[in-house]
């Protein structure tokens, strides 16, 4: 199911924060100028798919009043894990 969203953009890091039915979701694109650079053309709100993880934001485009459709695959990483445990 997808859901209207404006997302939080981390350019140094590549993360994305967006809030879904008043729950937060981290997600993580490797070209977070691209994606910044798009939603500021964008025709729309971006959507995203909580099933396949994809932002879809519409781009203003000549002839496509509608917009343009460009889907971004957001990665979710899990949680990071203790590499070593300490002894006291």
């Amino acid at each position: 199911m997808a859901f209207s969203v404006l997302p939080i953009i981390d350019l140094q890091t590549g993360q994305v924060q967006l809030k879904v039915q008043g729950r937060w979701y981290t997600r993580y694109i490797s070209d977070p100028a691209q994606l910044e650079r798009l939603i500021t053309r964008s025709a729309h709100r971006p959507v995203f798919d909580l099933e396949t993880g994809e932002l879809i934001i519409l781009v203003a485009s000549a002839g496509l009043p509608a917009g343009k459709p460009v889907a971004f695959r957001l990665a979710k990483f899990p949680a990071s894990l203790a590499l070593a445990k300490v002894r006291g």
